[in-house]
């Protein structure tokens, strides 16, 4: 951080107050409150993927899948969460993976539990209802382009 500082203060040179004590400080706590936020946005990123990852390995799991069918179904099935509309996949996501009750996720959102339920069943309506995710326009369907080679 150090560094960082007296990098942001040869930059300036020409602009540094005399005495430079002030500014190099309040500097260096600007790019501590830069690390910071950083390091806060890293980590809510990190935890994102990790429930992302783990709610696909349920669905694989689940299945009795192992191996590239495994990382397929997977795949498919963040295909799926992420296809959803976002309070619909926020809805499955806090009782599914957060283990919360309707009532304690409406709690939680700020809607009233009538909706929250709502909002669960057309989750669960839509993911249980798509038997395969639409293809992106031009590709061809996941499957085809990513091909499970069976070995004997």
């Amino acid at each position: 951080m150090v560094s960082e500082t007296f990098l942001h203060a040869w930059r300036r040179w020409n602009e540094l107050p005399d005495p430079p004590i002030g500014w190099l400080l309040g500097t260096a706590r600007k790019v501590i409150a830069n690390r910071v936020r950083g390091a806060v946005r890293n980590r809510a990123l990190v935890d994102r993927v990790a429930l992302l990852d783990a709610v696909a390995a349920d669905v694989a799991d689940h299945r009795g899948l192992a191996g590239p069918d495994a990382a397929l179904a997977r795949r498919e099935a963040l295909e799926r969460l992420a296809a959803l509309p976002g309070d619909q996949r926020e809805a499955l996501l806090l009782v599914a993976w957060d283990g919360l009750t309707t009532e304690q996720a409406a709690a939680a959102l700020g809607v009233r539990s009538a909706t929250f339920r709502k909002r669960l069943s057309r989750a669960r309506a839509a993911l249980s209802s798509v038997e395969d995710p639409p293809p992106e326009p031009g590709l061809p369907p996941l499957a085809a382009r990513h091909p499970i080679k069976e070995t004997s």
